[in-house]
């Protein structure tokens, strides 16, 4: 098996420490609020999983998901302590930028 990655370099939009908007609507069946803001703490590469049943497959990735780990802001959103380690697997949709810490 062999994986082909024609970009040399490909950078997550978003990077640890940077503060963001968060739209948790869509992630509870009852959210405490619409959106909230947080920090990031953790970013990891959503790989697909990969097989080979032949000789000599190639996989090109020209494109890389990022998944994100938010810390919420419970100051300014308390309800959040109840779920904020629910928030360790978001996909990029859910994020906007607010601004950066870093």
């Amino acid at each position: 098996m062999k994986l082909l990655f024609p970009l040399t370099e490909i950078e997550s939009p978003f990077r640890v420490g940077d503060r963001v908007r968060v739209d948790i609507a869509t992630l509870y069946k009852k959210p405490p609020y619409d959106s909230i803001e947080g920090t990031i703490y953790q970013v990891r590469v959503d790989f697909p999983l990969l097989w080979a049943t032949k000789r000599d497959f190639n996989y090109e990735m020209a494109e890389i998901k990022f998944r994100y780990g938010v810390l919420p802001d419970t100051t300014k959103f308390p309800k959040m302590k109840d779920v904020e380690n629910e928030l360790y697997d978001l996909p990029e949709e859910y994020l906007s930028e607010l601004g950066s810490n870093v």
